[in-house]
């Protein structure tokens, strides 16, 4: 399937530059150079969301909420030349999933794309479900159940999820969470992992997610 990608950038050149080099690889791409022309998209298939944080009419943070509340599972990449801590810790806590500093070579964002997308692939091919706590795993639809009813988690909660999962027993830290779950390339403060275990213990009761004072988690059956 061809994946829609909703490109959020007002300077002319790059969103030109870098619609090119995305419907070279194959994707659908539409262009948007403020907020409110974004808005319209909210409510489209789209897979894949690139946000400028500034913009004519507002910073583009305040679009990702919305974005993740209409469709938790799309991804969100933000692209910023301000390249400093506060847009990426802020950005992550409203649920977007990657981060491009300013400047960037166009065929960056078509690798971070494609990842995403052989990523969602992978996924739909796997059949792994299980069960844990009374909770019911299915990694092809990264959903979780609970007495028949679905669970409203976000895709970072699921990952993070997962990773617990599949390191049973283990210590895990902050930093290692923030490698395998957010990227090498996150820069903000691993204080945001305590944010997302907070989310995940009160959606999962059930879960023993245990604190390691000073240094991470660990998830005990």
């Amino acid at each position: 399937m061809i994946q829609k990608i909703c490109l959020l950038e007002d300077e002319k050149d790059l969103s030109q530059m870098l619609c090119i080099y995305l419907e070279k690889a194959g994707y659908v791409v539409h262009t948007c150079s403020t907020i409110a022309e974004a808005e319209i998209f909210l409510n489209k298939d789209i897979a894949v969301w690139v946000v400028d944080v500034m913009l004519p009419d507002g910073n583009g943070l305040e679009l990702i909420k919305r974005i993740k509340t209409k469709n938790k599972n799309a991804f969100v990449i933000i692209i910023s030349a301000k390249g400093d801590c506060f847009d990426r810790v802020a950005g992550f806590e409203m649920g977007c999933d990657d981060y491009i500093a300013k400047p960037f070579l166009p065929a960056e964002l078509v690798f971070r794309v494609d990842k995403r997308k052989k990523q969602m692939n992978g996924q739909e091919e796997k059949t792994e479900f299980f069960t844990i706590n009374d909770y019911e795993v299915n990694i092809a639809k990264r959903m979780i159940m609970a007495d028949g009813k679905r669970i409203d988690i976000t895709s970072r909660e699921f990952d993070i999820l997962l990773f617990f999962i599949r390191h049973k027993g283990q210590a895990i830290s902050r930093e290692q969470l923030l490698n395998q779950v957010w990227g090498t390339d996150y820069y903000g403060n691993d204080r945001i992992v305590d944010n997302y275990i907070k989310n995940i213990r009160r959606k999962l009761p059930k879960l023993t997610i245990e604190t390691i004072y000073g240094y991470g988690y660990r998830y005990n059956i």
